[in-house]
């Protein structure tokens, strides 16, 4: 189990941020379409004790992940369990056998940079403007980032996709 720890910076320019990022000696490391699919109980359990879990197809693989939110006041704090799927029918079937159902999808073009341990992922959904996030050990390290990428006066969130959905809808 791992401790991810991230924020949202919306509408960025990603072609400045990978020029940024390319600068301080970035690595490219994933440049993909992601597929994610959401299960929860008829009566969305999970939901409600900020628990989830998913299937995501990367390339050609497939991993389930298990994540418990944790409160936080400025970044977005989970326990994740991750683990890949040798066969997502098979997995699928048994999630349903379960009494789980799929309760939302999403999919999106992710690139993501690395600089030692900091990932910086560029999210770019059909809908939306494109948005980083930054995964780092602490809060610290992230803000730090923030400040280097010159992003401070950006839109910055804690938040999933749902909120995300919420947010830009409300200019539409």
């Amino acid at each position: 189990m791992i401790l991810e720890k991230e924020l949202k910076i919306l509408n960025i320019d990603s072609v400045k941020i990978i020029k940024k990022l390319k600068k301080m000696w970035a690595k490219k490391v994933f440049d993909w379409d992601i597929h994610d699919t959401y299960y929860d109980f008829d009566d969305i359990q999970l939901d409600k004790i900020k628990m989830s879990l998913r299937i995501r197809k990367k390339k050609k693989s497939h991993l389930y992940t298990v994540k418990k939110k944790i409160p936080d006041e400025t970044i977005k704090i989970a326990k994740e369990i991750e683990h890949p799927i040798k066969c997502v029918k098979t997995y699928k079937k048994r999630l349903n056998k379960h009494w789980l159902v799929v309760n939302r999808e999403k999919k999106k073009r992710r690139k993501s940079y690395k600089i030692w341990k900091i990932v910086f992922d560029i999210d770019y959904y059909l809908e939306y403007p494109p948005l980083l996030e930054i995964e780092a050990h602490n809060e610290k390290e992230i803000f730090k980032w923030v400040q280097k990428l010159e992003l401070k006066n950006h839109v910055h969130k804690k938040c999933g996709y749902r909120w995300l959905v919420r947010y830009y809808n409300k200019f539409s």
